[in-house]
Parts: structure tokens; C-alpha cells; sequence
């Protein structure tokens, strides 16, 4: 999306003072038939149903009454001195007085300009289909059947509304309709003129847009007292958050579906996430869920009410989840766009998964408990604590961007290596700073939903391991020297961002990069239920061996739930 805007600046050690803007919008690419129209001083009329007159446009609809409500309106919104001042021929869409007293004129600089075009529409060189560009940049569509090709003018249609009289006029054509074409705004247009109602949606698209001096083409005007030149600069206005999808909200082109949430609706998203969160014990920048409401309400299809009730989930042009049976959307009352549709959010949920990106950590925050709560969160069978130790020193593939990670862990030693058993019931937990610099410890409270589980121990521990989620068997996983469950390296996803700054070429090119905090091995896929209110409650993970053979000690790393699109 790029728009030139001329903006009158002194251009000053390469700094620019604006003195004022005028958004000016070029269009391009018309139809080599309206040369058929452009320019027609004489035409030969062989309609008897076109009234001819000699006086011009402005002159005829002043001195007609059944007229005056348009004349009055036209003139307000000055139209009639833009069109002195193009001088060149023209048409005019407008209605009687009993008609335009119900025409709703909010937007009167849009309207007005919806009703005019450079073009002389003589109805003999009309035809099927042709599209009309009219002064706001939209096009208007004629449809004529049998009936208008043998000169019945009221089968004449413009956007389906039937024409009741046609004026030539000394300078284009006046057409009286039955009620005022209706011509749909872009989906760039509807954003930049909501209302006080929708600000907060408005400041966020618009935020994105980036202004850059296009000084080739800016023309120097003067010099001023100083010295310093002065230039008619044409800037340009692009938006990169839309071009990266390819994704131009100005193009009659496009084919879009955007959802609309008011600030009521934002405010009321925002705090419940943020209520749920302190339920969760969880934190969340507020950022990133403003984020998700952007990037989840533009969609690169047009999805009509029927299209939204046969899909429970949809994608938008950043892949963000729109669950339809649990969003809530005006889908009586759609927004016919020129380039697309759009629908006003009544109600919206920041998902679960969105909430929670992934909840990972580690088991060495053993060291971090008490007595009492060692023996509640790692019940042990057959196993004796022997030691926490770092076997890999604190590192980041990019410094200062991404923050160290170590490989510590915990380790533990068999104490009767006849029985050859061993397990632990651990309740993941978390590590919390305290005010006086050390830490405390308590358990995740996840929260009710589908998770992927994985986990990381240490490689070539040459014994399988049975793992249980809240007692359900997730089946037996291979701790050899295969990497998959070798700390965090092996396999699963990543922390949140770094996927997108791998794929961004020369960003990151530390050997080490595609071992850098990743999810695990992967165990299975986990229902959380919570208590027996459904509230989010601690959960446990059973780790143990039937058969651990010459084996003398068990290493764990970390474990990792991250929330599927079905955690919504």
C-alpha cells in the first residue's frame, strides 16, 4: 500500500520540517473505451427521451426545484467549482427531493464525490457492463438490457439503480436515478474513517504506515531566509506490515475479509486476559495481545456469513486462529467493501494459546526447594539425589538479543540397582524472584485445555523410560544416543520470535543456532481438566523404568506444554 503526498518542507541538514500535508491519490489503468466518451462537445442524439438542453450542469440543476436538495449539496461539497476548474466534460448521478431526503449523507465529501465522473456518458455509447470510474476512485457498473438497447431509458442501471430521466447539458450529462448509486468503500477507506467508536483499531492499522522523503521527485520551491532550500516534497506512504503479506488494503483488487472490533470490545478482551492471567499466575505483554487482535482481522478471501458458519476455524494473512464457534461476529449486518467485506466484532477472546506460548521449565529448580517441598514435588521410587550441575555454560546464538540459556541439570542416582526399577511423580513447577534477590518456588497452575507435552533428560542413558501425564500412560520413550531427548536440543519447536529470526537471512549465524531453547523431545498430546471446578490446577508427570539395567543415574532437563490450536 503506497500513496505520494505532496508536502510543501524545508529540507535542512537532512531533516525535514513539514509545513502542512495534502494527500493526493493518482489513478490509473482506465478503460481505452471511455475515449469514447472523453471530450464528445456534440453528440447526435436519437433518443427522444433524452432532454437537451443548452445551459451547463450547474445553470440546469440550479433553476430546478424538484432538484434543489442535490443543487444545495453538490455546492457545499464543491463539486461545481472542481468541476470549472477541470474543465472538461462530465456526468452527474443525482435524484429529486423526495428521494435525497432519504439518502444518507454522513459522509458527505465521500458521497459527493461517488457522484461524479470525467467521462460524458451519452446513453447510445453505453454498454453492458462497462465500468465507470467515478471521482472517489470506485467504480460504477451499467447494466443494460433488451429493453434499454432499444432506447427505454429506465432499463438503464447504474449498480442495479434504474435511471428516470437523462439531461444533456452544454458541458456532460445530468442522470436522474431512482435513489443514489450505492458504491462500496475500500477496506482502506472504511478503516481510515471509523469513527471515535473504533479509534483503537484505527491507531493500530495506521500505526504501521511509514513515511519516506521521496526527494527525486520533490521539486525545490524556494530558499528560505536562512539559506535553506524549500522544497514541494513528495513523500511516500507505505506499509510494510500489509506489503509483507502482499496484502494492499487500497486495491480494487483485492478480495479481503476484515473483522472490525470497537474499543468496547478491545478494552473488554484486553481485561479479561489480563484477569484470566492472574487467575493463571501467569504475566503476558500487553503488546503481543494487541498484536494478535491485528493480526487476526485481515484475511486474504472473502467469507460471506454461510462461508463463516461451515468453518470453525479460519487463518488470517499472519496465520493467526479466528475460531469461528467461539468469536462472536456481527454477521447480520455485513460491510459490503469495494475490495472485500467486513464485520463488526460484538464480542472477542484472546485464546488460550496466545495466553500461554508455550510454559517451560526445568527440573534443577530442585535446588530451589525446601525439604517439604522436595518431597512433594519429586516423589521418588528407587532414586537418590545426587547433584545439579551445569553441563552446559550459559550461551545465546545472538548477544544482547536473545538471552543466555544453560544446560543444567538434575541428576539422580539408583539406589538398588536389583530391583532395577525406579520412578518419580513430579509436579512441574516454577522459580519466582524475590524481592531480596533470591528465589521461591511453587507449582504451575495450567490452565484447562490441549496440550503437546515434551521433555528433555540427557542422551546415551541407554534405558527406556515409561511416561505418565495425571496417570494417563503417554506410552515408553528411548533415552539412547539419539539427540530427540537430549536437553532441549533435539527436536520441537522454539522460544517465541526465534523461529522468525532463523529464517531471516545473516540475522543469526552461530553454528549452535537450531539448538538454541527448543520444546524437546516430544512425548504426546495432553488433556488438562483442573480441578473439579475446571480451574486451573496443578498436574503431575510420571517419569520411571521397568528396566534400567547397567544403568547407574537418571538426568533430567526440562519439560514443556505447549497449548494446540484447540487450546482456544
Amino acid at each position: 500500500m503506497k500513496h505520494m503526498n505532496m508536502i510543501p518542507s524545508i529540507v535542512r541538514s537532512g531533516s525535514l520540517l513539514t509545513l502542512s500535508l495534502l494527500l493526493v491519490t493518482a489513478f490509473s489503468g482506465c478503460e481505452g473505451t471511455w475515449d469514447d466518451h472523453y471530450h464528445t462537445a456534440k453528440t447526435t442524439m436519437n433518443n427522444p427521451n433524452v432532454e437537451i438542453v443548452e445551459q451547463t450542469t450547474e445553470a440546469y440543476l440550479q433553476e430546478q426545484d424538484s432538484l434543489s436538495g442535490m443543487y444545495a449539496f453538490l455546492t457545499e461539497q464543491g463539486i461545481f467549482e472542481l468541476i470549472a476548474a477541470k474543465d472538461q466534460l462530465h456526468s452527474l448521478f443525482v435524484v429529486d427531493n423526495t428521494q435525497f431526503a432519504l439518502e444518507d449523507t454522513t459522509n458527505a465529501a465521500y458521497l459527493a464525490q461517488s457522484l461524479v465522473t470525467d467521462i460524458a456518458l451519452s446513453p447510445s455509447n453505453l454498454y453492458n457492463g462497462e465500468r465507470i470510474l467515478m471521482w472517489h476512485g470506485k467504480y460504477v457498473v451499467v447494466s443494460l438490457d433488451s429493453v434499454a438497447l432499444a432506447g427505454d431509458i429506465s432499463h438503464i442501471r447504474f449498480n442495479d439503480i434504474p435511471v428516470k430521466r437523462i439531461i444533456k447539458t452544454g458541458d456532460g450529462y445530468i442522470y436522474v436515478l431512482e435513489q443514489l448509486v450505492k458504491t462500496p468503500q475500500s477496506l482502506y477507506d472504511v478503516v481510515n474513517n471509523l469513527g471515535d467508536d473504533y479509534s483503537l483499531f484505527k491507531e493500530m492499522v495506521m500505526a504501521q504506515n511509514v513515511l519516506t522523503f521521496d526527494k527525486a521527485n520533490s521539486k525545490p520551491i524556494g530558499v528560505d531566509n536562512t539559506g535553506n532550500t524549500v522544497y514541494d516534497s513528495v513523500f511516500i506512504i507505505s506499509n510494510p506490515f500489509f506489503e509483507a503479506k502482499g496484502f494492499d488494503l487500497t486495491a480494487e483488487s483485492l478480495t479481503a475479509t476484515m473483522l472490525l472490533p470497537s474499543n468496547e470490545v478491545i478494552r473488554t478482551a484486553l481485561d479479561e486476559a489480563k484477569a484470566k492471567l492472574a487467575d493463571w499466575d501467569m504475566t503476558r505483554d500487553s503488546n503481543l495481545m494487541k498484536n494478535w487482535i491485528l493480526e487476526v482481522a485481515f484475511f486474504n478471501r472473502r467469507y460471506t456469513p454461510a462461508d463463516l458458519a461451515a468453518n470453525t476455524d479460519i487463518s488470517s494473512i499472519y496465520g493467526r486462529q479466528w475460531r469461528t464457534t467461539v468469536q462472536q461476529l456481527d454477521t447480520e449486518n455485513p460491510i459490503s467493501m469495494s475490495n472485500g467485506i467486513a464485520y463488526k466484532v460484538t464480542w472477542m477472546k484472546i485464546p488460550n494459546n496466545i495466553l500461554m506460548y508455550r510454559l517451560k521449565d526445568y527440573f534443577y529448580y530442585y535446588e530451589y526447594c525446601s525439604e517439604t517441598q522436595k518431597a512433594e514435588y519429586f516423589n521418588v521410587t528407587n532414586m537418590q539425589f545426587k547433584e545439579c550441575v551445569t553441563d552446559v555454560a550459559a550461551w545465546t546464538p545472538l548477544e544482547g538479543v536473545w538471552p543466555k540459556i544453560e544446560n543444567r541439570v538434575l541428576t539422580y542416582d539408583f539406589l538398588d540397582k536389583v530391583v532395577d526399577v525406579f520412578n518419580m511423580e513430579f509436579v512441574p513447577i516454577k522459580r519466582v524472584a524475590t524481592t531480596d534477590g533470591g528465589y521461591e518456588v511453587r507449582p504451575w497452575k495450567i490452565p484447562p485445555g490441549e496440550y503437546t507435552l515434551s521433555m528433555g533428560f540427557k542422551q546415551g542413558l541407554g534405558f527406556d523410560v515409561e511416561i505418565s501425564f495425571n496417570d494417563l500412560s503417554l506410552g515408553t520413550f528411548t533415552l539412547g544416543s539419539s539427540t530427540t531427548y537430549h536437553y532441549d536440543r533435539g527436536a520441537g519447536s522454539y522460544a517465541e520470535g526465534y523461529r522468525e529470526a532463523l529464517d531471516t537471512p545473516g540475522l543469526i549465524t552461530n553454528s549452535k543456532k537450531g539448538n538454541y531453547d527448543r520444546d524437546g523431545g516430544q512425548i504426546g498430546t495432553v488433556i488438562v481438566t483442573g480441578d473439579n471446578q475446571g480451574n486451573p490446577a496443578p498436574v503431575k508427570i510420571s517419569i520411571g523404568s521397568s528396566s534400567f539395567g547397567t544403568a547407574t543415574k537418571v538426568i533430567f532437563h526440562h519439560w514443556c506444554l505447549r497449548p494446540t490450536n484447540n487450546n482456544y
